[in-house]
C-alpha cells in the first residue's frame, strides 16, 4: 500500500520529482522543471508524491477547474512499473475526487508512430481503470493527444484550454489547439 504526500516545497521531494519528470516524459511533452514547480504556487494545482515505505515510487500533478480534476502528469519510477502502483494511484484519485470529472490525455494512438504499441498499452491501462474516450484530440506544442475521462460528462475544448491555461499560464493559450 502506497503512502501519499502533498508537495509543500520540500527539497527532497523536488529532487525525486524533477528526476522522474525528466526521465518519464519527452522534452516536448513537459514544461521546464523550474516552470513545473513554479506552477504549484497556484492554488488550483497540486502535486502528490507516492512512497512504498521510504522509497519514492512516483508522483501526480493535478489541476482543478470547476468540476474537473485534470491529471496533468502521472509517473511511476521505471523500476516500479507493471507492479500495480500506477493503478493504485488512479484508484486513490477516483475515491478522493469522486465528485469531480477526472480528465487526462495521452499521446495519440495511431499506427503511424514508431511507439504505437506503447501508446496502445498506455491507453488500455487508463481504460482498464474506468476512463472512457472523451472524443477530444488536442495539439499541444505540436504533439497530438487524445483525452479520456471518468465522471458525469465529457469535457469540451474550451474548458480543456482553460484548464491548461490555469495550470501553466496564459502564455500557453496559443499553443493549445483542437486537433481534428
Amino acid at each position: 500500500m502506497l503512502t501519499k504526500k502533498e508537495y509543500l516545497d520540500q527539497l527532497d521531494i523536488k529532487e525525486d520529482v524533477s528526476r522522474l519528470l525528466e526521465s518519464a516524459f519527452p522534452e516536448d511533452e513537459r514544461p521546464p522543471t523550474e516552470y513545473f514547480f513554479k506552477s504549484l504556487e497556484k492554488k488550483e494545482n497540486k502535486l502528490f508524491t507516492y512512497y512504498l515505505g521510504d522509497e519514492f515510487v512516483g508522483f501526480s500533478f493535478l489541476s482543478f477547474y470547476q468540476d474537473v480534476c485534470y491529471i496533468f502528469f502521472l509517473a511511476v519510477e521505471e523500476s516500479k512499473r507493471h507492479q500495480g502502483y500506477g493503478g493504485e494511484i488512479i484508484e486513490d484519485m477516483k475515491k478522493e475526487y469522486q465528485n469531480f470529472v477526472l480528465l487526462l490525455c495521452y499521446e495519440e494512438v495511431d499506427p503511424k508512430y514508431s511507439n504505437y504499441e506503447e501508446r496502445v498499452n498506455r491507453r488500455n491501462f487508463y481504460y482498464s481503470h474506468g476512463f472512457k474516450p472523451n472524443k477530444l484530440k488536442t495539439n499541444e506544442y505540436g504533439v497530438i493527444y487524445e483525452t479520456a475521462y471518468i465522471g458525469s460528462h465529457q469535457v469540451d475544448f474550451a474548458s480543456y484550454q482553460e484548464i491548461f491555461v490555469l495550470g501553466f499560464g496564459e502564455r500557453n493559450r496559443p499553443y493549445i489547439k483542437e486537433a481534428k
